[in-house]
């Protein structure tokens, strides 16, 4: 199987000569076996993965962003789609590529004398349980390959019930931790020990989510696990938040690691725009989802990229940021206080128009914007986001991984792809993960769990409400679960926790309500796009099994919503 060109520099994996692992082909040297993990961990940074169709095409439709692209590119942007969407087909032999290149290194490993063969096994081994976790929350009841798939009969297995194959993670990943490395100079491009223990919480608590069938077995008991294993990362003190908010997304957009702070626990690592074979991934982040950008052939001049913009944040998530969970005296001020909105729903991008302001490209804020050049301010009845901060909240786009030039540290040519990296965990999610858990085991918080929620509130720079107004299960719950929406939108989360917390359908048919609210419904196209995830139905809290998948395994059947 031919392995992907990542390298190993320092902490990366993303400088690694491709090479080619046969069958009874082992590893006789430590570079050949660090070849053979980059093989292992270069699926992610695929176009198919995390490059762009599970971290925008298939994860971004959710209650805080939508497509808002008058004809979508892919079926699935609309809710539209079925077994036989490309999309969906590409993922699915992208993950089971990453666990077919972990068996195959996992029973090199086993037969190896190299030293760093054991580690290099227990490292593999998490990732086959990490990208069947992924297939289980995605697919539901899905075939589990705990083995080398040696010939085509071994493929052709039944499904496994989507608990059993949770379980199955959970041990394996748990079997794990004492064999992955603490030394965090490996991270984020690998995984440690930390990593492991925060994605286990995560695998945890969608475990004990309204969606799985547990049978008998008690929400409880992946709730404890989901709250100790997240205490674990929180106690070994390896990591703290960023002070600053936007620091996070821009080391990520200039292809920095945080070493201070360490809150990027693990990244999916994309390297150069291609254009040259020294500067090949497969990365689309900020390219799909960023500020929309297009110079109109000025590339030289423009200070952002080439972007589509195919996503915009939604009204709802604008209210979670303005009006929801504020103190009386921030709600009374006309002005944006969480510095996570002006981050995720900046109010410009780079399309280009006729205005005078300071986003302008001159100090003296007179000249006028020029199409994709400068930033541009958004207009609604006249009034521009340089005189009225809350205009166009429905219209924005998604800002998380602009493709700023300042930032990105390059101008590129259009339609080529990014060198952003893309994040999988973060400490804040960690200190969230926590808090909820325990809120859903004990069924109250204590105040030093409220502290942890405003911990990361502090870090957005707004107030929070006394800790007795948030005492009750039902109060602290929507907290967190508001807090979740406002700091790690679109970052391929919130549409499984709406599917965990069993409200994916009951939320997104909001957006027939939502779209009707004059803020929103009368800034051109955007409600009328916004309104077709309203369409959601029940079979959407799973993915169709891909047809193709279905003829050539007679033992694999459709999931039964589809």
């Amino acid at each position: 199987m031919a392995l992907s060109s990542m390298a190993m520099a320092s902490c990366s994996l993303l400088d690694v000569e491709p090479t080619v692992i046969m069958k009874d082909t082992y590893y006789n040297t430590e570079q050949e076996a660090l070849y053979g993990l980059a093989g292992v961990y270069g699926v992610m940074n695929n176009e198919d993965f995390y490059g762009s169709n599970y971290s925008i095409i298939c994860s971004l439709n959710d209650d805080l962003s939508y497509c808002r692209s008058a004809t979508a590119t892919y079926q699935i942007q609309i809710l539209e789609h079925s077994a036989g969407s490309i999309e969906i087909y590409n993922l699915w032999v992208a993950i089971y590529k990453g666990i077919k290149n972990a068996n195959a290194f996992m029973n090199a490993m086993q037969d190896s004398d190299l030293e760093s063969a054991r580690s290099y096994y227990y490292e593999a081994r998490f990732m086959r349980a990490y990208y069947h976790f992924l297939l289980a929350q995605c697919w539901g009841d899905v075939p589990l390959l705990d083995f080398e798939n040696t010939n085509a009969q071994q493929l052709q297995i039944a499904k496994t019930p989507q608990y059993d194959v949770l379980k199955w993670v959970v041990s394996e990943m748990d079997a794990c931790l004492n064999e992955l490395s603490e030394d965090l100079s490996i991270a984020p491009s690998r995984v440690t020990r930390t990593t492991a223990q925060g994605i286990l919480a995560r695998v945890c608590l969608f475990t004990a989510g309204a969606t799985v069938d547990r049978g008998a077995d008690s929400a409880d008991e992946y709730y404890k696990l989901a709250m100790n294993y997240s205490k674990a990362v929180i106690d070994s003190g390896l990591h703290r938040l960023n002070p600053d908010y936007s620091d996070i997304f821009i080391k990520m957009i200039s292809d920095q690691y945080d070493t201070e702070y360490r809150e990027s626990m693990w990244e999916v690592e994309f390297k150069g725009n291609r254009e040259d074979a020294n500067h090949w991934t497969n990365g689309r982040i900020g390219e799909l989802n960023g500020l929309q950008s297009s110079p109109s052939g000025n590339y030289d001049k423009g200070n952002c990229n080439y972007a589509y913009a195919f996503y915009n944040a939604s009204l709802y998530l604008w209210d979670l940021y303005w009006q929801t969970d504020r103190t009386d005296d921030e709600n009374a001020l006309p002005r944006i206080t969480d510095a996570r909105q002006d981050w995720n729903i900046p109010p410009y991008n780079y399309a280009g128009s006729t205005l005078v302001g300071p986003y302008g490209g001159s100090e003296d804020g007179k000249t006028t914007c020029t199409a994709g050049i400068d930033k541009t301010p958004y207009v609604y009845s006249g009034v521009s986001t340089t005189d009225d901060p809350t205009v166009g909240g429905g219209m924005r786009n998604c800002g998380k991984f602009r493709r700023e030039t300042i930032y990105e540290g390059v101008r590129s040519s259009p339609s080529l792809y990014t060198q952003i990296n893309f994040p999988i965990l973060r400490y804040a999610d960690v200190l969230l993960m926590y808090a909820e858990a325990y809120n859903e085991y004990y069924k109250a918080p204590t105040e030093d769990v409220y502290d942890y929620v405003k911990e990361v509130r502090d870090r957005a720079k707004i107030k929070t409400r006394p800790f007795s107004e948030y005492t009750s299960y039902e109060a602290f719950q929507s907290l967190v679960r508001n807090e979740r929406a406002r700091e790690l939108c679109f970052e391929a989360i919130r549409k499984y926790d709406l599917v965990r917390w069993g409200i994916l359908v009951e939320q997104m048919r909001k957006y027939a309500e939502w779209t009707l609210d004059l803020r929103w419904s009368a800034t051109g196209n955007t409600a009328a796009y916004a309104a077709r995830l309203a369409s959601i139905q029940e079979r959407h809290i799973v993915l169709p099994i891909p047809s193709i998948e279905l003829g050539v395994n007679p033992n694999l059947e459709q999931h039964p919503l589809w």
